[in-house]
């Protein structure tokens, strides 16, 4: 949950005034079920923090399709 309203609270900076954007790289294993979790709630708590003005990257190292076991994306899109 603190890392969720940590994202939240630097997105709602980032995103102030016109134009604002927030970047987020996303790693996969066990952060995937935590953010699945926690950020929902916390993006619920926190409307600054527009998610419509993020721009999320996920952080692989494997090239594999996003159906794959191993696909970040994929951990995230299922999640």
């Amino acid at each position: 949950a603190a890392l969720a309203r940590l994202v939240t609270e630097a997105a709602a900076e980032a995103v102030r005034g016109e134009g604002g954007r927030f970047s987020l790289g996303l790693s996969g294993g066990s952060l995937v079920e935590l953010l699945a979790r926690e950020l929902p709630p916390a993006l619920s708590a926190a409307p600054a923090a527009d998610p419509a003005r993020w721009l999320v990257a996920f952080c692989d190292e494997r090239l594999v399709p996003p159906e794959h076991p191993e696909s970040t994306y994929g951990a995230y899109r299922v999640s």
